[in-house]
């Protein structure tokens, strides 16, 4: 099974599309795991800056999540593979600690350090995969712009692969994070640091493949806004990042060990 781990429902498919579609038109089995999952309780959310701005831009009614929740699952079965949720761990805008304060109450704050009374960066790298999943390959998050639940999502891929050494393990540059100039550079340097050696993997992207990961995003309606001015521009932004990565021929890439 190839598993991709998404910390965000939209994660995997804005920057993996192409791949999901592909291994699946070969016939391969491909899991896209939403990390984050959980639907919070509208009545108890906190009530922080971030939180009510991104609602407003959403736009997605009473729930938002659930319209989160629909819109994935209609997004990675269009590429053909199977969507599921961990349900334990709610989006880091909704998460509250043990006297109900927000851990990260602005956009800052989700792209710097992991709250120290933040329960999921505690717990989550210490999950261990069922045996039942029987993962083949495993995609995580590299970590491109430093958001706080790609880092804890990275360092449990990290952490699974440290226990299993012959997990294949691909780490893949998450859009639009890495549109950013330097974000990658900057990256690097964490895995650096940690005497990680990382070798680039490319990935050539059928015009198939192409056309239904630019459809599957458009399946993501509450988030076109949060990214691109329309559709239309997304469709154009999506196709010129793919064929910037690979010098004029879309491709998807991932970085291993």
């Amino acid at each position: 099974m190839h598993l991709f781990l998404s910390p965000h429902f939209d994660d995997a498919v804005l920057s993996c599309g192409g791949t999901i579609h592909q291994l699946a038109a070969r016939g391969e089995m491909v899991v896209v795991r939403t990390v984050f999952g959980q639907n919070p309780n509208p009545e108890r959310l906190p009530q922080t800056p971030i939180l009510r701005d991104l609602h407003t831009r959403w736009n997605s009614g009473d729930s938002p999540v659930a319209t989160r929740i629909a819109e994935d699952e209609a997004a990675v079965r269009s590429l053909g593979a199977t969507p599921q949720r961990m349900s334990v761990w709610a989006d880091c805008i909704y998460r509250v600690d043990r006297q109900g304060q927000p851990l990260y109450p602005t956009e800052g704050a989700l792209f710097g350090a992991v709250h120290p009374d933040d329960d999921a960066g505690k717990l989550i790298p210490t999950i261990v995969l069922s045996p039942r999943d029987s993962v083949h390959i495993l995609y995580a998050p590299f970590g491109v712009g430093n958001h706080v639940d790609h880092q804890i999502v990275r360092d449990w891929a990290l952490e699974l692969r440290k226990q299993n050494p012959a997990l294949t393990l691909k780490l893949y540059e998450e859009h639009p994070y890495r549109e950013t100039a330097s974000a990658l550079e900057r990256v690097r340097r964490f895995y650096d640091d940690q005497a990680f050696e990382l070798k680039p993997e490319i990935v050539p992207l059928s015009e198939a493949d192409v056309e239904a990961k630019i459809n599957a995003i458009a399946e993501y309606r509450s988030q076109i806004s949060t990214f691109w001015e329309n559709t239309e521009t997304m469709k154009k932004a999506v196709r010129e990042s793919l064929s910037r990565a690979g010098m004029g021929v879309p491709v998807e890439r991932y970085w291993s060990f």
